[in-house]
């Protein structure tokens, strides 16, 4: 599997009109992904559907900013046909529209109809972190997956900030006061954005955990290369 030359920094380069890409907010000081989006360009003109956390899922239009973004161009969606990445455009929009989504570090194969509605799996409210939310999108944008874009089971909770899990507890308790909270538990997982931009190296689904981890460390370089390339 090729790495090298695959990541583009935000606006770096002349790309095509039209394109979805797996998209990571880079920190500025160790050059590690901590927030994931999905980056859409419709007839020259950018947007970022994604999750901020602490404000609603938002598409940004006319979207810009200084060098910090990394995506991937999706080989799946044909990114030649400006109604159909219009049409997936539209679908982002309509469930920015309707979400309710609660920050939490809840994954559990959730997605969302044509019309943007929420489609719980397991009977949950609707949660999730900036990748669930944009994992849980894409399920509706890739057509080649039938169930979810990675083998959630592969995933646990070791990964989670405490501070942001206990304030995300919070959150949910105070929104739902009965809620089931074994059920809630029992699918409480991290993915993590680094993780979140492997996965659009990949076109079969379920990606397993294990096959993320062996171009994890490649990709991170890569990251670091178009920052430092000396």
């Amino acid at each position: 599997m090729r790495i090298r030359g695959t990541l583009l920094r935000f606006n770096d380069h002349s790309l095509p009109e039209n394109f979805v890409s797996l998209a990571v907010r880079i920190d500025n000081e160790n050059y590690e992904p901590y927030h994931a989006a999905i980056l859409i360009r419709h007839k020259k003109i950018d947007y970022l559907h994604h999750f901020p956390g602490g404000d609603p899922p938002i598409v940004v239009e006319n979207f810009n900013e200084h060098g910090w973004y990394i995506y991937k161009i999706l080989k799946s969606s044909n990114n030649n046909d400006p109604s159909e990445i219009g049409a997936i455009l539209q679908y982002c929009k309509r469930i920015c529209t309707q979400t309710n989504i609660t920050y939490s570090f809840i994954a559990d194969g959730s997605s969302y109809s044509e019309t943007g509605d929420f489609l719980s799996k397991l009977g949950l409210p609707e949660f999730g972190t900036c990748v669930g939310f944009c994992l849980n999108t894409l399920s509706g944008i890739i057509i080649d997956v039938d169930d979810s874009l990675v083998e959630l089971t592969d995933w646990d909770d070791s990964e989670i900030n405490f501070r942001y899990d206990a304030w995300s507890q919070a959150e949910a308790r105070k929104k739902y006061p009965n809620l089931d909270w074994n059920l809630y538990y029992s699918v409480k997982k991290r993915i993590t954005p680094t993780e979140y931009l492997c996965v659009s190296y990949f076109d079969e689904f379920p990606i397993r955990k294990a096959s993320i981890s062996q171009i994890k460390n490649s990709v991170l370089e890569e990251i670091k290369k178009i920052y430092s390339p000396d």
